[in-house]
């Protein structure tokens, strides 16, 4: 049985409003927090990441933590990257939008023990640390064909709507892998999550009568979030033949423990559409993001030519917000709306003497399901209540990317270009905004903007090998 929601925002008298907001639509924390994130060096992601069962680099830890006991030389890198973010939205009107970034994504290494004389020959300490900007947006233009009375006697047009986010979220990792007689690795790690972002969201409303533009933030916002979290990952790559590897991990859920400020309404009055005050408040949580699973399979055939091939099962409906009964609607959401989701990943390289060409592809769905909301309004004003929302929140996700590298006895230099979509829908609506002379209006019905996001990503990593 399909279940609806009424609105987008239910506030109850017994919740703080970051706990009422949270509460009905947690994206932030599947959006955000239960993603993995999409940053490695060149070489990773010039292979799209299908590396789980062939190893030996710093950032297959990142699929198989079993990786690293493959690595026969200890290894430093640094990876430096310009990432750029396009946004198109149709919603009355067509419009993009456009951003871009340089900043260090990852640095590491692997430090390699030989144990000669012994069936474990090897063991491998990495330490890996990656960086990934957050840079979240969509415009969504006028448009003419919804109007509202607002109580005031004049006419409005929706003059348009913001949502924007910036930030960053990182990873330490400190891995062990080892290697028994060449045939079988295993490997282990501990990581540290950090994710730290501002947000806002703003809708804008024209007064037909003064042609003038009012706007207003949504209630709950400016917000900022800080997120700190530990996870553990294990994993074992054994190797079938000299051509065939199979490899298998899993990553543990990952413990976060968040820290909230955003602004917020507090006493409404209806009769001069005013509230008593805009205050800044401060929440604290905790969530539990849901683990993965991955599997692998490696060709390698000769010293010329590598193939991978890795997928991952997400169990993003096992992410839980607590204390359990503050946030009964968020996890009652998830419980409904959220779905366990697949990725997979297919990547090859290919060496001419020290020259190594790279490419793969990388898809991962959705984590929603379809919602279906009973005052849905189009772009042309007319109800579609209850109708299907697909991708809402989020979308598949398609990554192609290509990279090469040189080798140039010890030191190399390696270089990827990743371009990433995803088309979601942007639901809106259905809450109050407030202005900054505390005036608020409210956006009775809900609305499902599209939005088309194509980031482009450059890589350069530096690295020595000894």
């Amino acid at each position: 049985m399909k279940k609806i929601i009424t609105s987008l925002c239910v506030l109850t008298g017994t919740l703080t409003f970051a706990q009422e907001y949270n509460n009905l639509y947690p994206t932030n924390g599947i959006n955000l927090y239960s993603q993995d994130m999409n940053v490695g060096n060149a070489k990773y992601t010039g292979v799209a990441g299908a590396v789980g069962a062939l190893g030996s680099d710093i950032n297959s830890i990142e699929q198989n933590p079993a990786g690293l006991g493959v690595a026969i030389n200890s290894d430093v890198q640094i990876t430096l990257g310009v990432s750029n973010f396009s946004n198109k939205t149709n919603f009355g009107t067509n419009l993009k939008e456009s951003d871009s970034d340089f900043n260090i994504q990852q640095f590491g290494g692997t430090f390699v023990f030989e144990n000669p004389g012994s069936k474990w020959n090897r063991f491998t300490v990495g330490v890996a640390y990656l960086n990934q900007r957050l840079n979240n947006f969509s415009n969504i233009g006028t448009n003419p064909n919804i109007k509202f009375a607002n109580g005031t006697g004049d006419t409005w047009t929706f003059g348009g709507y913001t949502k924007s986010m910036d930030g960053y979220k990182s990873k330490f990792s400190v891995n062990f892998g080892s290697s028994y007689d060449d045939k079988l690795y295993l490997g282990a790690g501990v990581n540290f999550h950090e994710t730290n972002f501002s947000s806002y969201e703003q809708y804008g409303e024209i007064n037909d009568n003064q042609n003038r533009m009012f706007v207003y933030n949504r209630n709950g916002f400016p917000a900022s979030e800080v997120g700190q979290g530990f996870s553990l990952s294990l994993g074992a790559i054994y190797k079938v033949n000299h051509n065939v590897r199979l490899g298998a991990a899993y990553h543990s859920p990952v413990w976060y423990n968040v820290s909230e400020d955003y602004y917020a309404a507090n006493g409404f009055n209806e009769a001069n559409r005013t509230v008593d005050t805009y205050y800044l408040y401060s929440s604290d949580y905790n969530m539990t993001r849901g683990g993965r699973l991955v599997g692998s399979l490696g060709f390698v055939i000769g010293k010329n030519f590598s193939l991978g091939a890795d997928y991952t099962y997400h169990m993003n409906n096992d992410t839980k917000f607590k204390p359990s009964g503050a946030f009964a609607s968020s996890n009652n959401f998830i419980n409904d709306f959220v779905k366990n989701s697949s990725e997979v990943r297919v990547g090859g390289e290919y060496r001419i003497d020290r020259l190594k060409l790279r490419a793969g592809y990388n898809y991962v769905t959705s984590p929603y399901k379809d919602i279906f909301m009973s005052n849905l309004v189009d772009q042309n004003n007319n109800s579609i209540a209850n109708q299907p929302i697909k991708n809402a929140f989020a979308g598949d996700i398609n990554r192609v990317s290509f990279g090469l590298g040189y080798d140039f006895g010890g030191f190399y230099i390696d270089a990827a270009y990743q371009y990433q979509t995803q088309k979601y829908q942007n639901l809106i609506g259905n809450t109050d905004y407030i202005d900054g002379e505390n005036y608020y209006v409210t956006l009775n019905d809900s609305y499902a903007p599209k939005v088309k996001l194509d980031n482009s990503l450059f890589l350069l990593t530096l690295g020595w090998q000894f």
